[in-house]
């Protein structure tokens, strides 16, 4: 699958929990502009420029495509929970 590689950054179907951008129901518009930023230079990055130079612009568009399908799931907050011993009532 073609967007197996950017789960480990971007999580399964693009929903990563904090720190990377978030693909799943990004626009695909968007995300083939800021790609092809990154292949050509004109967007700076540690390792997004090295994946984009390896993906002709079909592949782009491909994945464009993926991303903006995926649901986006956004992180709910844990509540803190008091827990009681087995002996208090």
């Amino acid at each position: 699958h073609l967007a197996a590689p950017c789960a480990g950054c971007h999580g399964n179907n693009g929903n990563v929990g904090a720190g990377n951008a978030v693909l799943a129901g990004m626009d695909a518009n968007y995300f083939i502009t800021q790609m092809l930023a990154f292949k050509d230079g004109n967007r700076p990055a540690t390792v997004m420029h090295h994946h984009a130079k390896g993906l002709n612009v079909d592949e782009i568009n491909l994945l464009a495509s993926y991303f903006s399908q995926q649901k986006r799931v956004t992180n709910i907050a844990l509540t803190p929970q008091k827990l009681k011993a087995d002996h208090e009532n």
